[in-house]
């Protein structure tokens, strides 16, 4: 009986494998069909499909994963003024996926999706500005991106938002501020802000080097 049972779950395992690989085969031809659909698209100039298909390639969906293939596309899209391909290739410059890296350049484009109101690239904005990345450190300038981030309710910009006010930098010093923007962003999941309200709660001062970490 159990050498039964034991064949029954070797079966059932089996089973279970057998239906991940098909869900997985379907999903790869399911990604590798939109990835045909959206080069078709990118290639006629359509912006939109230009910021997908530098996505898949970014990240290996229905096609093989390929940086320079990325950065191609969202330089496509970004050059016709789509503000997510705009901070997408300010975040490769940064970080020198695909294409050399260069601070400058991932500024200039992530002023541009920043001036359009992408919160991602305010957010990274307000962090050049505060770190003094390619730029002289303006924390007043600083606070200004973070705020406008945080008012679209970007969880990592309302607490560096909070960050600045907990410490007085380009703003007046405001624990209660600061505590409310890190219950805001710790409501949304971001993980420095619920450290930061343990610290708090504890009497400990929050680390000053953590949640500015710049392009992502």
């Amino acid at each position: 009986m159990k050498r039964r049972w034991v064949i029954v779950a070797i079966s059932s395992i089996a089973l279970v494998g057998a239906g991940v690989l098909v869900r997985t085969e379907r999903n790869h031809r399911r990604w590798a069909k939109w990835a045909a659909v959206n080069r078709v698209r990118a290639e006629r100039g359509d912006a939109k499909s230009q910021l997908e298909l530098g996505g898949m390639y970014y990240y290996g969906k229905g096609v093989p994963k390929d940086y320079v293939e990325a950065a191609h596309w969202y330089l496509k899209s970004a050059e016709q003024g789509n503000a997510n391909a705009q901070y997408s290739i300010a975040s490769m410059y940064h970080n020198g996926n695909g294409l050399p890296q260069d601070n400058s350049e991932a500024l200039r484009w992530c002023r541009k999706a920043a001036e359009q109101g992408n919160a991602l690239a305010q957010d990274a904005l307000g962090i050049i500005y505060r770190l003094g990345q390619g730029v002289p450190q303006d924390y007043a300038e600083a606070v200004r991106w973070y705020r406008k981030s945080a008012e679209q309710g970007y969880p990592q910009a309302q607490y560096d938002l909070g960050y600045m006010y907990y410490y007085g930098f380009g703003v007046q010093r405001d624990r209660i501020q600061a505590e409310d923007l890190f219950q805001q962003a710790a409501a949304h999941g971001n993980e420095d802000a619920k450290r930061a309200l343990e610290c708090s709660r504890k009497g400990i001062s929050i680390d000053p080097a953590a949640g500015l970490k710049g392009l992502q």
